[in-house]
């Protein structure tokens, strides 16, 4: 048996296939993944499969509409070469989607090819495998590490399970620390989102960053930020991930040129208040970096989706 594809007729629409249907294709992904995901500091580097890999790229090739790219792809290619020299490399991306990764990957092994995409390791939080199994399977299709995200422990009111998973957390990251710094100068390009959930429309603090960000600007030489406008799998307003739905969508990643970490937190400091709290005006920089770089995509690319003469999809919905 093969993995299938959903029927294309389905898919280019702007709300068409639900992630619940594709549970028939679970059986054939999981088969394919044969590590141990088991959420604990002894594996938290996963292997993922390239066969998945592949039946999802093809995927997003029929989801993503005529003119998707990546812009300034060059900076990409320029970061490659520095982490096969040794140097840490990060990217750090905004996040709208479950795939936002997947695609990502995709672009890049079309653009710069499948040893580029190769190299990417995403940082990803237990959520994405303790939710639905099709995004489970999804998200482990994918070499990456994974870490316990301060998100989780915020929405903890119980005291006794608060510590309870705070004490296995520290753990859990403390590992993926170490297992980031021994790849990130074996050639891998970390890839992290720094608001550590999708965002959401209705929930500005969503587009947040997180504390731990600041952690991560002071251990790579190298940053590229990275927008992503449209969205390919827009978060259902329930948050249930069963109901998302595939949606056809002109998908414009824009890179930043290379930027050096320590040059850049030093900038940050110099220009902040002194009273201000400086881990939390970095991380607040680095989502106006985000920001930035997608406010002025944006309308570029609604005017290109518009002269394809597609409908104009804003995340919310259809216009």
């Amino acid at each position: 048996m093969i993995l299938s594809l959903p029927d294309e007729r389905d898919l280019y629409q702007n709300v068409g296939v639900r992630m619940s249907n594709l549970i028939p294709q679970l059986p054939l992904l999981e088969s394919n993944l044969n590590g141990n995901y088991e959420f604990e500091p002894e594996n938290v580097y996963q292997v993922g499969s390239q066969v998945n890999r592949k039946w999802i790229g093809e995927l997003i090739d029929k989801l993503a509409l005529p003119g998707s790219r990546i812009d300034n792809a060059e900076a990409l290619a320029e970061l490659r070469r520095r982490s096969l020299m040794g140097e840490s490399c990060v990217i750090m991306a905004e996040h709208y989607s479950n795939f936002d990764f997947p695609t990502i990957f995709r672009f890049i092994e079309k653009q710069l090819g499948l040893k580029t995409a190769e190299s990417l390791l995403p940082i990803r939080g237990m959520k994405l495998s303790e939710t639905l199994p099709v995004i489970a399977a999804f998200s482990r299709s994918y070499d990456t590490i994974v870490i316990y995200p301060s998100r989780t422990l915020d929405s903890i009111t119980d005291p006794k399970k608060l510590a309870e998973v705070r004490k296995k957390s520290v753990r859990i990251n403390q590992a993926a620390i170490r297992e980031m710094i021994t790849r990130k100068h074996k050639g891998r390009i970390i890839v992290v989102f720094p608001a550590g959930t999708r965002y959401r429309p209705w929930n500005p603090s969503s587009k947040k960053g997180v504390r731990e960000i600041s952690s991560y600007m002071k251990n790579f030489d190298n940053i590229i930020f990275m927008g992503i406008n449209g969205n390919l799998l827009p978060v259902n307003r329930t948050d249930d991930m069963s109901k998302e739905e595939l949606a056809s969508d002109l998908m414009i990643l824009t890179c930043s040129d290379i930027v050096n970490g320590r040059r850049y937190r030093a900038e940050v400091k110099n220009m902040m208040p002194e009273e201000e709290n400086f881990k939390r005006c970095l991380v607040d920089q680095v989502m106006r970096e985000l920001e930035r770089i997608h406010i002025c995509v944006e309308p570029k690319r609604l005017e290109e989706k518009h002269s394809q003469g597609f409908c104009i999809f804003t995340g919310n919905g259809v216009d």
